[in-house]
């Protein structure tokens, strides 16, 4: 009786522990940005267009966003975070405002774009769709890690 429950509470202990490790990792989804109430992790400005508010999260599950992409970088490369502790970029479509990965992301360089700190950029989930905003106001394509030189 003794070891049965010297292993229950075992087993119980383990459990605890591995619920304990997912809790402190974050599910990494991207996290809704309260567009006209939240400001920029960077430049303090209010975040209110959602075609280019962008968001990354730590291995913590902090959450840190931005009223421009080129406001991300600048605090990335700021050394306000170091870019070990950063799990993951999110960035919103242009049409859908939808966040997905920047990784898997396209993106269109433009003046004609005008975004909040002129980083003049607009990402999206299809290459099509980039393709047709090209065609109307031009351009030039370019790729996440253009955007880190």
């Amino acid at each position: 009786m003794k070891n049965y429950k010297l292993l229950t509470l075992g087993f119980y202990s383990i459990l605890m522990v591995i619920f304990t490790l997912q809790a402190c990792q974050g599910n990494n989804s991207p996290k809704p940005i309260k567009y006209g109430n939240e400001q920029c992790a960077h430049c303090k400005m209010t975040i209110s267009d959602a075609r280019f508010g962008t968001q990354l999260q730590t291995k913590k599950g902090r959450v840190y966003n931005f009223d421009d992409l080129q406001c991300m970088i600048a605090f990335v490369k700021g050394n306000s975070i170091e870019k070990e502790e950063i799990a993951v970029y999110y960035l919103p479509d242009y049409f859908s405002h939808k966040l997905i990965l920047a990784e898997r992301a396209y993106y269109l360089k433009s003046d004609e774009l005008k975004s909040p700190m002129r980083g003049n950029i607009a990402v999206f989930e299809n290459r099509a769709e980039l393709e047709k905003l090209k065609a109307d106001i031009g351009g030039t394509v370019i790729t996440w890690n253009d955007l880190w030189k």
